[in-house]
């Protein structure tokens, strides 16, 4: 699996954040997430985002990456691009192929 990168503004600079592995088990943690999703009778735009947030911040080892973190050093117009681009990468999408049936 390609390894996962995040960039994050801070006060400082950039920073960027690199995971080399990610276990099978977060795959089916993002697809109980998901399903979760379909599954819940009210939720909010907020509720997904947030949920999405501490997912993408579980798959790094660094214990700097937080949905905290995650969400103050991403431009707003980038956040939910970034998280499905993270996501993809979990699910072994390849930029540019068709998304696999899952």
């Amino acid at each position: 699996m390609a390894k996962l990168e995040l960039n994050l503004h801070t006060k400082t600079g950039d920073v960027q954040y690199e995971e080399h592995h990610v276990s099978g088990q977060k795959y089916l943690d993002l697809m109980n997430m998901k399903i979760g999703f379909e599954k819940a009778k009210t939720i909010t735009v907020v509720d997904v985002v947030e949920e999405r947030l501490k997912f993408t911040a579980s798959l790094f080892s660094d214990e700097k990456v937080t949905a905290e973190a995650i969400l103050q050093g991403t431009d707003p117009w980038e956040l939910l691009s970034m998280l499905d681009r993270i996501e993809d990468a979990v699910l072994g999408v390849v930029p540019g192929e068709e998304k696999k049936e899952v």
